[in-house]
């Protein structure tokens, strides 16, 4: 495992230097401990933790959870809460920065240990599918067309030029102003291939309509040119949300 850089900031001075002991006896390297959150900030810019121990009562103008939403701002670092009130105003205060975790005061060594351990692996995994996800987005060059297999051949699709896709039976059938293709493919899986593009939504168990082709929207049914589609109750709302009106 990487060293590990740890940030700690913690209002009560006797309790920190205690805690940075622990953590450096773990193996981590410890930056701080620090009382106020201002001093915590400024600290970022001589060298950037991988993890941050915060403590919600701090000694500065701002709490734990203040210095913790300035710092997620400009960065993505988890944080770990250390409190000794754990009420819920203060957990539901703390929840709408998204910590890594919540330990009341006092705790065991041992579990802020395998708190730890489990921020800083949920971390690096979420790096890891992040910068996979990079990888994917700049390998798909042709984001306005989609390749879809029938029988004997690839062929080219503009999402633009989708009009509606039906389920029939176990496949599904790609509706265009030009084209009616059969998908050796349930509507289930071409829905995933679809679920990104806003344009696209499935209104009903066999139906996914492309927004930008939509005429008229009735209250059991929507309108594509002559062919009139169902709209099943709890899409409705869905698809109304992402409408203009007037």
């Amino acid at each position: 495992m990487k060293n590990v850089n740890i940030l700690l900031v913690e209002g009560e001075p006797i309790f920190g230097a205690d805690l940075k002991e622990q953590l450096q006896e773990m193996g981590y390297q410890v930056t701080g401990p620090f009382s106020e959150g201002e001093r915590a900030i400024t600290s970022l810019g001589e060298s950037m933790p991988d993890l941050i121990v915060m403590d919600i009562q701090l000694t500065g103008e701002w709490d734990g959870v203040e210095t913790a939403r300035r710092i997620l701002e400009k960065y993505k670092i988890p944080v770990i809460y250390l409190t000794s009130s754990a009420d819920t105003d203060t957990f539901l205060k703390a929840k709408h920065t998204a910590p890594a975790a919540f330990m009341s005061k006092p705790f065991r060594t041992r579990d802020l240990k395998y708190t730890i351990e489990l921020a800083i692996a949920n971390q690096e995994r979420w790096c890891k599918f992040n910068k996979q996800n990079q990888r994917n987005e700049q390998n798909f060059l042709l984001s306005d067309r989609l390749f879809i297999r029938t029988k004997d051949r690839m062929e080219r699709i503009f999402f633009d030029e989708i009009l509606w896709v039906e389920a029939e039976d176990y496949y599904c059938r790609v509706i265009t102003k030009e084209n009616s293709i059969l998908l050796t493919q349930n509507l289930g899986k071409l829905s995933e291939v679809l679920e990104n593009r806003p344009e696209f939504i499935r209104v009903h168990r066999s139906f996914i309509v492309n927004l930008k082709h939509v005429e008229q929207i009735r209250e059991l049914s929507i309108h594509i040119g002559v062919k009139q589609i169902p709209i099943s109750k709890s899409s409705r709302e869905e698809l109304m949300s992402r409408l203009k009106r007037i």
